[in-house]
């Protein structure tokens, strides 16, 4: 039941406020997945796979925990697709790389009307009381642009056909990243490989 006192259209514009911090925090997060495919291949002829002695993403330096979960994460998509693991490279019909990069990029938004010399409440003493005279431009509006450092993360997949030592598919996703994200890395990365392999030409058996 409804709190006294609080009226249907204060209920409306706070539920309306709500919904669309949901879509808004749900857009500042949402990847951007990229994939490309050669067109002369046929996946139907691979069976194994393994990854390449010296990944990308090793070599940049980042933490073995992370290495290993997108290892994990990308034998298991091919596992499913019925590829079989290899260890020793050479008996490989494919071989796998996989990188990733960390940057900052600006993003611009309009604030509200500014509330620093003027008052959020300045220009109210006027509404209400009287009308500006027609060729008057009417009670000023303060807006601002304002600049925010946002953290993004790309993760990127490639496989190359180990007998020509050619790539055949690449898949990337790029997203924000949260301070959530970073508290739960191993979920993140296992979500955004499973998200990149949904594009491979080879789908999963049921």
């Amino acid at each position: 039941m409804p709190k006294p006192g609080v009226s249907l259209a204060n209920r409306l514009r706070f539920g309306l406020a709500a919904c669309a911090a949901v879509l808004l925090a749900a857009c500042a997060t949402h990847p951007d997945v990229r994939t490309g495919v050669a067109s002369d291949v046929d996946f139907a002829a691979f069976e194994t796979f393994a990854f390449v002695e010296n990944p990308s993403l090793r070599r940049a330096g980042y933490r073995e925990l992370v290495t290993g979960q997108v290892m994990f994460s990308v034998q298991r998509e091919f596992e499913v697709r019925g590829l079989r693991y290899v260890a020793d490279r050479g008996e490989a019909d494919l071989l796998v790389n996989f990188n990733a990069h960390v940057s900052e990029r600006a993003r611009a938004r309009n604030t509200p009307p500014s509330e620093d010399w003027t008052g959020p409440n300045y220009w109210n003493h006027r509404m209400g009381a009287y009308r500006p005279w027609p060729a008057h431009r009417g009670w000023p509006v303060h807006q601002s642009l304002k600049v925010q450092r946002v953290t993004f993360g790309t993760l990127s997949v490639d496989v190359v056909d180990a007998r020509r030592n050619v790539l055949v598919w690449e898949g990337a996703v790029d997203r924000q990243l949260t301070q959530d994200t970073l508290n739960a890395l191993g979920p993140a990365i296992d979500a955004a490989i499973h998200r990149i392999f949904r594009d491979f030409p080879v789908r999963p058996e049921l």
